[in-house]
């Protein structure tokens, strides 16, 4: 009796493992996660229609794991979003900053905030954060 108790409490442990639906993280994509948000990721390059710009601006982005946000600067202004990041896609949405207008780096600044909200995927790779719309890579950051 006890040796079918046993083994009934057995089967039903097993069968309860085989039914979760809780998903867990590869190791992988742990690893790719902790870079993500432990890093302050600085911006190098910007590929637009007319071709890839080097950036040699202060502008930067660092992500938030908890508050799922992302903030930094764009070379003159701040700002901030909310992001949803699952796995290796990304999107950046209620996208905010301060106002100040400075001519020498307004243009980059616009393209870098206009290029981050088309983002919806990312890579890293060495010390590289590459942020895609579909295949193509829209911004290039090189972390600190």
């Amino acid at each position: 009796m006890k040796s079918t108790n046993v083994l009934s409490v057995a089967m039903m442990l097993f069968m309860a493992s085989c039914c979760s639906t809780t998903k867990t993280m590869t190791s992988k994509e742990t690893s790719i996660s902790k870079s993500l948000y432990e890093t302050n990721w600085t911006l190098k390059k910007m590929h637009t229609d007319s071709g890839i710009e080097e950036v040699n601006t202060k502008a930067f982005i660092k992500f938030d794991e908890a508050k799922q946000s992302a903030g930094g600067n764009g070379s003159c202004n701040s700002f901030g979003s909310t992001i949803s990041v699952e796995k290796n896609t990304i999107s950046f949405k209620n996208t905010f900053s301060t106002k100040m207008y400075c001519v020498e780096v307004q243009k980059t600044e616009d393209t870098y905030f206009n290029l981050l909200g088309k983002a919806n995927r990312f890579e890293i790779k060495d010390k590289t954060l590459s942020l895609y719309q579909n295949k193509n890579v829209l911004l290039e950051f090189k972390s600190e």
